[in-house]
């Protein structure tokens, strides 16, 4: 019996707009033409704007194996519509299309969409990314974009890489990548006819096909031309294309260009064509014009437009440069560098027939490995190997309850991004207080219970839970003094995971629940949200500490180690980020705790060295831009259970500096933890800010480690 072939659902989420004729466009247009070729795949072409102009878009729209998807409508924007989407949305309705109906194969070219595509592992895993509008060098990357490219592609099932060039960045970018997801997908072009006119045959005509583009030099090809057919009457320079960019810094660049297209003699201006119609074009002229401008020598991407010069016959006046070298040789006859080279060398390519058509042969050779038959055979190899998606499964229905739900919001935008859960909440009032007809109706719907803190709300689960149904808590602090835990029908709970090895040391001492089902699993930190921005000239004597209150906090701690800074420098100080500690109601009631803040206060307030250097910013949602003044993140705390402000400042390149709490040196590691004032200034007066911080966090702490871990113990 024969063997009916796979096929593969694909969709192609792209930054370019096929409304516009550009090389990325075509590449679009060609990537998906060429997956349906493979007779392997059914594509979904998602477009940015509505597709209005059939120059690109008729080939697909003829094709039976491609659908098109109009990104801009607004039945996918509840009910508003839009002229054209953002890439960032394109990474949104990716994401949302996939849910709906999992795709096999997502192919993406743009870094905005794969950055968006971050946020859902499991989307991301299913992706071919494509980049070109990336730095091309190591030291253009800010520590927080290395970052971003690592986990793309670290993250992502295949990397297409244009040229050597890119594979080579991506390799310096990761060193630790995985070499067999590294794919070459050189520009393509239309498979070469079986016979191509001579350049001798061909009339005395140059043509440019592509933007009009200040970097592209058409303005200067185009001023060009009036001195060179004085010297060529007989000659023409055919123009293709309608997108006239607008140049920042050139005003009148739009309309300068313009009027050297409508008024050269010599000079015919064929506006917006289609691929076809440029490729029968080609093939009947002496030279294409691919001059860029100086700045652009050091590019690792080369121009598709390059190869259907080669594959149409005809010669190329190219910038010398290390890439075109490399592809060409360093005795290719059409090198330009300046305006004055591409006059000499456009005359020359039409006057002089055997020197066009020695630099024509270099370019067919270059042009017949990059053909569609090529890049079919290829990309058919590539589905084979990518995994079927799964079928969808129902989502497993999870209720959270608990009184402070603050460290499980990231987990749950996590676990929601993996498709495979919905989540309910029972939000509870105190440790033992809540609305129990609500709780009694939520429990009817969940497949999973989620304590967050094993409080009251794991006592009441777990005595009301039913058998069918899974419960799992996670375990902080204050609970081995509580004793809700040992009120608990432990029969009935799945599974407690703590925040540290400490605190699990401290909740079995306490309770001593079964240890075979418990695990340690840390808090989960949003490395999303907090980046290694550039930091100020004056961070390196920024302390920084989150949240003073209750006194275990011991903020006089961190004014001591101020204090001893001071002493060697007067440029340092303290900033206390948050609630202030009078604001809090709970504390005003405590005499203990009030006493200690008016002690700390008269202590700032009664030294003239303290007085004016510590600052005291409001709370808010703009932590990372703090972090940025802020060289020094400090745990002076008594005791904690993980301390996320700390995890927090090290994703943003702040140096931990912390005090040898139970617990601490065994989650943030033995370098971090001091054991007195003079150490912790030792290690502010010897330290050097890093961004490497946040690398060798997430190298022990990766958020989507621990979201795998917990979705193995809320499945079960």
């Amino acid at each position: 019996m024969q063997k009916i072939p796979i096929t593969k659902r694909v969709l192609i989420c792209g930054n370019p707009d096929l409304n516009y004729i550009d090389g990325s466009s075509v590449w679009a247009q060609t990537i998906a033409l060429a997956t349906a070729a493979t007779g392997g795949a059914k594509v979904e072409f998602l477009a940015r704007s509505t597709p209005a102009r059939d120059v690109l878009y008729a080939p697909l729209k003829a094709n039976a194996d491609i659908t098109l998807l109009d990104g801009s409508d607004s039945r996918y924007w509840q009910g508003r519509g839009f002229a054209r989407i953002t890439p960032a949305m394109m990474g949104e309705l990716a994401i949302r299309l996939d849910r709906a109906k999992p795709y096999d194969v997502i192919i993406v070219r743009g870094v905005k969409i794969a950055t968006q595509l971050l946020a859902s592992p499991d989307v991301l895993a299913k992706c071919w990314i494509y980049l070109t509008d990336i730095p091309q060098s190591l030291s253009d990357y800010a520590p927080e974009e290395r970052l971003i490219m690592q986990r793309i592609a670290k993250g992502c099932q295949r990397l297409l890489c244009q040229t050597e060039g890119f594979k080579a960045l991506w390799q310096t970018l990761v060193p630790d990548l995985d070499t067999g997801k590294v794919s070459l997908y050189t520009p393509v072009i239309p498979d070469l006819p079986e016979r191509l006119a001579p350049i001798s045959e061909r009339p005395l005509q140059a043509i440019y096909a592509g933007k009009f583009k200040g970097d592209w030099m058409t303005l200067e090809m185009a001023e060009a031309w009036p001195a060179i057919h004085r010297e060529l009457p007989g000659g023409e320079l055919v123009m293709i294309g309608d997108k006239i960019h607008d140049e920042p810094d050139r005003p009148n660049y739009a309309e300068r260009m313009r009027q050297a297209l409508q008024n050269n003699q010599g000079l015919i201006w064929r506006g917006a064509q289609s691929r076809e119609a440029v490729q029968e074009q080609l093939r009947h002229v002496r030279v294409g014009l691919s001059w860029r401008h100086e700045g652009m020598n050091d590019t690792v991407e080369y121009s598709t437009k390059i190869l259907e010069y080669g594959g149409a016959g005809c010669a190329a006046i190219l910038n010398r440069n290390p890439l075109h070298e490399q592809l060409l040789g360093q005795d290719y006859p059409l090198y330009a560098n300046s305006e004055a080279e591409f006059r000499r060398q456009l005359t020359r390519a039409l006057r002089e027939p055997e020197v066009a058509q020695q630099a024509a042969d270099a370019l067919k050779r270059l042009a017949e490995r990059h053909t569609f038959s090529t890049r079919v055979g290829e990309i058919r190899q590539w589905l084979k190997e990518a995994p079927k998606a799964p079928e969808p499964k129902t989502k497993t229905r999870v209720l959270v309850a608990g009184h402070d739900l603050k460290f499980f919001t990231l987990l749950q935008k996590k676990l929601e991004a993996t498709g495979q859960f919905e989540f309910l909440t029972d939000q509870w009032q105190g440790h033992n207080k809540h609305d129990e007809a609500k709780s009694r109706a939520l429990l009817e719907q969940a497949d999973v219970i989620f304590c967050e803190w094993c409080l009251g709300n794991l006592k009441w689960y777990s005595h009301h839970k039913q058998p069918h149904q899974r419960l799992v808590a996670r375990f902080h602090l204050q609970e081995r003094e509580l004793p809700y835990v040992a009120e608990a029908n432990w029969e009935n709970i799945d599974h407690i995971s703590y925040v540290s090895e400490f605190i699990r040391r401290e909740g079995q001492k306490a309770f001593g629940f079964p240890f075979e089902k418990t695990s340690v699993i840390p808090n989960l930190l949003d490395e999303s949200k907090f980046t290694p921005k550039k930091k100020t000239g004056d961070a390196r004597y920024t302390l920084g500490i989150i949240g003073v209150a209750p006194a275990r906090k011991r903020l006089d701690r961190a004014l001591d180690l101020l204090e001893a800074l001071l002493e060697e420098d007067e440029r340092y100080c303290l900033r206390v980020k948050g609630k202030h500690p009078l604001d809090y109601g709970w504390l005003l009631k405590r005499e203990d705790e009030l006493a200690y803040c008016r002690n700390v206060f008269q202590r700032i307030n009664s030294n003239p060295k303290l007085r004016h250097k510590v600052i005291f910013d409001p709370p808010g949602d703009d932590v990372n831009d703090w972090f940025t003044m802020v060289g020094f993140i400090l745990s002076p705390s008594d005791f904690e259970s993980f301390h996320m402000a700390i995890g927090e400042g090290m994703l943003t390149g702040a140096k931990p500096i912390i005090w040898d709490w139970d617990g601490a040196a065994e989650i943030w590691g033995e370098n971090w933890v001091i054991q007195s004032v003079d150490e912790a200034k030792q290690a502010v007066l010897s330290s050097e800010l890093s961004h490497e911080l946040a690398a060798v966090l997430m190298s022990i702490m990766s958020s989507q480690d621990i979201r795998l871990r917990w979705q193995k113990i809320i499945k079960g």
